[in-house]
């Protein structure tokens, strides 16, 4: 009878409470480092998102300038104008005003500023993204 119990609890398979508890708590240490560095990578994204629409914007009012100066235009330059010759994409929603355009992109707010120009552009237009100096 003896070698019939020691077969019966060989044939068993499965894990026991222990290792399950184990595991649980492996998952949970994993799952605490890796929602923090998700947060970080959803913002690094949304913030190189802006980045690219601030390469468009500044590419479009760079283009629009040079339009002016070669046909002798006497428009000034605004954010409408300067939309109309960029391709922004990736964000959320958007709204501009003469020498602004705010979007939102992932629930993180961008404000970009137009540096006005005069009647017959002098001075190359400049855009800015508004608390971010260094982009």
């Amino acid at each position: 009878m003896g070698t019939m119990n020691t077969k019966m609890l060989k044939q068993k398979k499965g894990f026991t409470l222990v290792e399950l508890i184990i595991i649980i708590v492996i998952l949970g240490i994993l799952a605490a480092v890796a929602i923090p560095r998700y947060v970080d990578m959803r913002q690094d994204a949304a913030n190189s998102t802006a980045r690219g629409i601030l390469g468009g914007l500044r590419d479009a009012a760079t283009l629009v300038y040079t339009n002016r100066i070669v046909n002798t235009a006497t428009t000034p330059i605004d954010m409408a104008v300067v939309l109309s010759q960029a391709n922004v994409a990736g964000f959320d929603s958007s709204t501009f005003g003469p020498t602004t355009l705010a979007i939102t992109i992932s629930g993180n707010s961008y404000t970009y500023i137009l540096t006005p120009t005069n009647a017959f552009p002098t001075n190359h237009p400049t855009v800015i993204v508004s608390g971010q100096p260094s982009w």
